[in-house]
């Protein structure tokens, strides 16, 4: 009887390592047909940079169909930091990149100017303090009045400290003009 008994405690401690296993491989399989049916994790809101205040402006553009606009972007760069400015030949310049738009014509961005840094024995073109990007741009004559027009775009540069420089940014910015 010891031996039937033995046998029988081990049958049933088969039986049920197949039966947890079921059920942990039943949950698995919940768990990532869940994960491959869930909507992919975005980012929503304002996107900010951990080096610096990125302000897209003016709030709000009124134009007429056919006219210039300036769309700012003023950029405050954290206590001892600084981004490179265009001429910058083994960095990373800022720029502004608006994206394509049907109703908008894009110029060239005007830069203020910089300040040369002396890192060993170079000079490099930078801004440690306050400054403003201006995208010149035209709207389309093909512009409905009364209509808005909203413009993206992306604002990309790399930030150095004293001692490091941190890998290179992209801040989404925007502009809504209203058509007159």
């Amino acid at each position: 009887m010891r031996i039937h008994a033995a046998s029988n405690r081990g049958a049933r401690w088969a039986r049920r390592e197949k039966t947890l296993l079921g059920v942990l491989c039943v949950l698995c399989g919940s768990v990532f047909v869940a994960a491959q049916n869930a909507p992919a994790l975005q980012f929503r809101g304002h996107q900010e940079s951990k080096h610096a205040t990125i302000a897209a402006g003016p709030a709000a553009i009124t134009a007429a169909p056919g006219t210039k606009i300036a769309l700012v972007v003023d950029v405050t760069p954290n206590t001892n930091i600084h981004v490179y400015a265009p001429g910058s030949k083994d960095y990373i310049p800022i720029t502004v990149k608006p994206e394509p738009q049907a109703y908008v014509k894009f110029g060239k961005v005007s830069y203020p100017k910089s300040e040369m840094m002396t890192f060993a024995d170079e000079k490099v073109p930078v801004f440690h303090k306050p400054f403003r990007l201006t995208q010149d741009a035209t709207l389309a004559s093909a512009a409905k009045s009364g209509s808005t027009v909203t413009i993206a775009g992306t604002v990309h540069f790399q930030a150095c400290d004293d001692r490091v420089c941190y890998p290179p940014e992209s801040v989404p910015v925007s502009w809504t003009v209203a058509v007159k």
